[in-house]
């Protein structure tokens, strides 16, 4: 009988709460089947509470984890040298493997891999140019400068991570966009692999029960834009007053956080940030409201907006970026606050072109299932375990 591949799969934070968190527990998912699988990440690893965020059911199931110390430090901060003990144990560990994969973008294993790119964050550069920094001290924490390249270098050091590794790996990105931005920056070849998408049953309520309320589903950071979305909101209230804002997603900056509580404060009688919301709370709280909004202008795939089209909800995005890609359709993207209300308000009244969209996004939303994820996984395992035993 021939012995099952070992696969890991790393991760740097795994506490819930994030799309590419999902991801990584996907791909435990997806292989724990046909291989041994461990989940590798930075701090405690709660396989029910990722069961219950995620939809998965990896507790019981002989999956296993290995969970590496967090070096003390403020949470949130100085990343790059808070998280170098997973690089430094895949390039100590990567030998012990038939297979990793890296959940978060590139990472050198010492030998090669598999890695899914998830955002931009891994370059400075692209980072700096598609997600400006919210203004104030850490706007100029993450200015490029003589310092910053200094912090970057040393993370990398003490990772042992490098260029030439991480190109050794196959790279999949998780949205056309994202590839072809990857591509341009780096000359190698990138494959899609979409995310998949879980919305629990609760989510099927009939649209003429649902409330006529708009969801933010987003963490709290600058790149999100969800300050935008309410400007958005805003705009659209001017025609139309009775609709309102749920946003729910974890508070991940807090400058941005307290940006977000002071704006709903503002607007106490419609606008609401409900805090981190997830697993079956979320789902039902998607399942009661019509529609759902993004701010954010170069989101790489968009977990959030692919739930709320999971969920039935006619869902509008900026118009650059993989989200785009979820939505499918020009018509749900905006350019400005303003173009944002000139598509948003008729829509609102019209009950026929509410159900053109929808039908056009249930059909998106067959894109991110997770039987289509688990299927491509394992081609992409078979694949590349066939490729290195020809080595």
């Amino acid at each position: 009988m021939t012995a099952l591949p070992r696969a890991a799969v790393l991760h740097p934070d795994l506490r819930g709460g994030a799309g590419s968190e999902g991801v990584a527990a996907w791909l435990a998912r997806a292989l724990r089947d046909t291989a041994r699988v461990t989940l590798v990440s930075m701090g405690p690893i709660d396989l029910p509470k990722l069961d219950g965020l995620y939809g998965t059911d990896l507790a019981g199931s002989g999956v296993g984890t290995v969970s590496l110390r967090v070096p003390p430090g403020p949470a949130g901060r100085f990343d790059a040298l808070r998280a170098y003990r997973l690089g430094r144990w895949a390039k100590d560990h990567g030998a012990e493997w038939d297979i990793l994969f890296s959940a978060y973008n590139v990472m050198d294993f010492g030998r090669p891999g598999v890695q899914l790119l998830a955002d931009v964050s891994f370059d400075d550069g692209l980072r700096r140019s598609l997600h400006p920094s919210a203004a104030g001290v850490k706007r100029l924490l993450y200015a490029k400068s003589p310092l910053r390249s200094l912090y970057l270098g040393l993370g990398r050091a003490l990772a042992g991570q490098s260029r030439p590794g991480w190109r050794r790996n196959l790279t999949y990105a998780s949205s056309a966009w994202l590839r072809d931005v990857f591509e341009r920056r780096f000359g190698f070849p990138c494959g899609v692999l979409y995310p998949p998408v879980v919305v629990a049953a609760a989510a099927a309520v009939p649209w003429e029960e649902r409330e006529n309320g708009f969801v933010v589903l987003a963490r709290l950071a600058p790149e999100k834009g969800v300050e935008r979305a309410i400007s958005v909101l805003d705009e659209v209230r001017r025609s139309a007053p009775s609709v309102h804002l749920h946003i729910l997603g974890r508070a991940d900056d807090r400058v941005t956080t307290e940006a977000v509580r002071r704006l709903c404060r503002e607007r106490a009688g419609w606008a609401s940030y409900e805090g981190c919301v997830d697993g079956k709370a979320r789902d039902a709280l998607l399942a009661r409201h019509r529609y759902g909004l993004s701010g954010c202008r170069h989101e790489a795939f968009g977990i959030g907006v692919a739930e709320m089209v999971k969920a039935g909800m006619i869902v509008w995005v900026p118009g650059a970026g993989g989200q785009v890609e979820v939505v499918g359709d020009g018509d749900l993207a905006y350019e400005d606050e303003r173009d944002a209300a000139r598509k948003i308000v008729p829509v609102l009244g019209d009950a026929a072109r509410q159900a053109d969209l929808r039908r056009r996004l249930e059909a998106r939303g067959a894109l991110f299932s997770t039987d289509r994820f688990i299927t491509e996984v394992r081609g992409i395992v078979s694949g590349f375990l066939g490729r290195e035993a020809g080595r």
